[in-house]
């Protein structure tokens, strides 16, 4: 019966998927933070159902996001801390970024039959954009503090962060280190993003954005000696990373190393869990990505020219991968 029991629950676990996308987007959460109230007092201000709101305020106590008591909702301090607007760890966009995804998912079973994405590689709804770009700031903002106790950036000075997105890794990385000085790669849209996030750091003079696609010019000739490739390779096939990482040689000075940070795949591509997910995620909203294992980047490392490849794990679901131009 255990067994039964864990099919049924995966079955209906989008129920709980949805019932966080409603607190988030009804604005539940920010709500309920500085006091308790009522479920009627809380559809009153939200302007929702007062039956329904008190359904969803239920839900959302089974859950463990709120707690209730004598009639009166409130947050709990997680929550509060978390998916409370303006709050320093907020990760409402993370929520709307996952809420996205939602249609795409709804599609597994064409995708599966066609091999071919649902929507294919870029983002074009503004909105969608801005989530998504939010989203990679809050995940990168935790993972960085994670990659810079793995790998000392002390001894380099001109950093290149491809695909770098909002910037939060460069961002992170000049402050570590007062003598390196970064530059963020990425699509037009995504550099505006960064450019914005650099400002607000007051840090122009150190962090540095070009705009490019990497599938389609040149990163430079030796002119870095570290370039920093996070969650791009998930993009692409085999062959294609390939070529992106001889650019990226051909970017480095003799010396220089590439560091490639992304979710990794154990030896049976099977686990760990996120990362198994997550194939199944860029099969939906790519043309040819995939979650991959560390041999893989180690082999491609090499066929790109690197020399001694090696992988460090920063959790349990990602690590860098390593390699060095000699």
């Amino acid at each position: 019966m255990k067994m039964l029991d864990h099919i049924e629950e995966l079955s209906w676990a989008y129920w709980k998927s949805q019932v966080i996308f409603a607190g988030v987007e009804l604005g539940v959460f920010d709500l309920l933070t500085e006091r308790s109230k009522s479920s009627i007092e809380t559809a009153q201000e939200l302007g929702t159902n007062p039956r329904a709101t008190e359904m969803l305020l239920n839900a959302l106590v089974s859950l463990g996001l709120l707690k209730e008591t004598n009639g009166k909702y409130e947050n709990k301090a997680y929550t509060s801390e978390y998916l409370v607007r303006g709050r320093p760890l907020y990760q409402g966009e993370r929520i709307h970024h996952m809420h996205n995804l939602w249609d795409r998912w709804a599609r597994l079973q064409e995708a599966v039959r066609t091999g071919k994405s649902v929507v294919g590689d870029t983002v074009t709804d503004p909105k969608r954009l801005e989530d998504f770009m939010a989203s990679m700031h809050s995940s990168g903002t935790k993972k960085v503090r994670l990659i810079v106790k793995k790998f000392s950036l002390k001894s380099f000075k001109n950093l290149l962060d491809l695909g770098g997105g909002p910037g939060v890794y460069s961002i992170e990385f000049v402050r570590a280190n007062p003598g390196l000085t970064a530059t963020v790669f990425d699509l037009a849209d995504n550099i505006e993003v960064a450019k914005r996030c650099i400002k607000e750091a007051g840090l122009e003079d150190r962090v540095l954005t070009r705009v490019g696609n990497c599938l389609e010019v040149g990163l430079g000739h030796e002119e870095y000696d570290v370039v920093f490739v996070s969650n791009l390779v998930h993009i692409y096939a085999p062959e294609t990373n390939i070529g992106i990482l001889k650019k990226c040689y051909e970017a480095l000075e003799s010396g220089g190393k590439v560091v490639i940070h992304d979710f990794l795949l154990d030896s049976s591509g099977a686990g760990p869990l996120f990362p198994a997910l997550f194939s199944l995620c860029m099969l939906l909203g790519t043309c040819e990505g995939a979650s991959y294992g560390k041999k893989d980047l180690e082999t491609w490392l090499l066929k790109a020219g690197f020399k001694r490849p090696r992988a460090v794990r920063l959790d349990k679901d990602s690590g860098l991968v390593i390699g060095e131009k000699q």
